[in-house]
Order: structure tokens, then sequence, then C-alpha cells
């Protein structure tokens, strides 16, 4: 039981690790992993375009038939168009990107000031401020900013996540660590113990 917890630790730790590591590479080069992304996003639109013009050709009459076939048509085209042009789908990502980040900092901020005098509003209202200026200035440097942003912010999130597993890891070790002492010190002594 502690071998497989002490393992389970272990693979957690590797995979904190690896994915830091691969945040940290993100972070290095940026158009390469945002390049990666839009790919990702391109067969996965592709995928689903294709899986709901296969589902509207398996549905009976044209009323169940049309919508999933334009639909599918439509993202299976537009899945295609990302993958043969990732420059312009990462381009078209950012903007999405930035104008969401835009929104959310703009929401944050009129939000933090609902939630006076409570404790923590001012810390909500600076992330809705440092989430806004970060959308302005991916919006300001557009379309330049495709060949950064999401690569950047990717490789951000991979080595947030990767600390936070390194982190998880070390702790669930430390705490098998203190059962295992602690089942050892509640053990009865064994039978040759209790005869010597």
């Amino acid at each position: 039981m502690a071998e497989a917890k002490k393992a389970s630790v272990t693979f957690l730790l590797i995979m904190g690790i690896l994915t830091a590591i691969l945040g940290v590479i993100a972070i290095g080069s940026p158009a390469v992993a945002g390049t990666a992304v839009v790919y990702i996003v391109g067969a996965i639109m592709l995928i689903a375009g294709i899986s709901q013009v296969a589902m509207g050709l398996k549905a009976e009459g044209w009323s169940h038939k049309l919508l999933p076939l334009i639909l599918g048509t439509v993202t299976t085209l537009g899945g295609i168009a990302v993958l043969a042009h990732p420059i312009l789908g990462m381009e078209i990502l950012t903007m999405i990107l930035a104008a969401y980040f835009v929104a959310e900092g703009i929401w944050k901020v009129v939000a933090s000031f609902s939630f006076r005098p409570a404790q923590g509003w001012l810390g909500m209202l600076f992330s809705g401020v440092i989430t806004w200026l970060l959308g302005a200035m991916i919006w300001t440097q557009w379309p330049a900013s495709g060949m950064w942003a999401i690569g950047i912010l990717v490789g951000v999130d991979l080595l947030i996540t990767g600390m936070a597993l390194i982190f998880v890891a070390m702790t669930l070790g430390k705490i098998a660590d203190k059962i295992e002492e602690v089942t050892t010190q509640s053990e009865p002594p064994s039978e040759d113990a209790a005869h010597a």
C-alpha cells in the first residue's frame, strides 16, 4: 500500500517537472508553442466538423440533416483553413484572446467595487487592471502579438501547473511518510519480540 502511494507521488512529481520544463520551453520559443496550439485547435475543429457531417448524413429527414451538415461543413472548412494557414489562425486566436482579456479585466474591476469593503476586493481590482492591461497590450500590438501571446500564455500556464503538481507531490509525499511513521509506531510487537 505504502509502495503504491510512493509510486503515485513519484509519478506526480515527474509529471510536474516535465510540465514545468515544457512551460519554460514554450516561454522560450512562444512562436513554436503558439503554432502548436493553433494546429491542435485546427485538428479539433476538423475532427468535430467531420463528426457533425457524419451525424447529419446518418440522421433521418432533411429537418434533422440540414443543421448538422451545415455546421459540420463550416467547422470542417474552418479546421482546414486553420491547418493550412497557422499564422492567420494564430492571429485570429490572438484577437479573440485579447478581446477576452479586455472584457474579463473590465468585469473584474467593476465586480471588485461590489465586494467593498470586504477583505480581498483590492486584490480583485488589481487582478482586473492587470488582465485589462494584458488584453490591451495584446490588442495594440496585433497582429504581431500573434507570434508571442498564445505561446507565452500557454508556457506560463504549463509552468504554473507544473509547479503546482510538484508542490502537491511533495505535500503528498510528506503526508505518506507521516502515515507510514504513525502506522509503524502503532503496530503491535512481533511474536519473536514478545517471547524475547
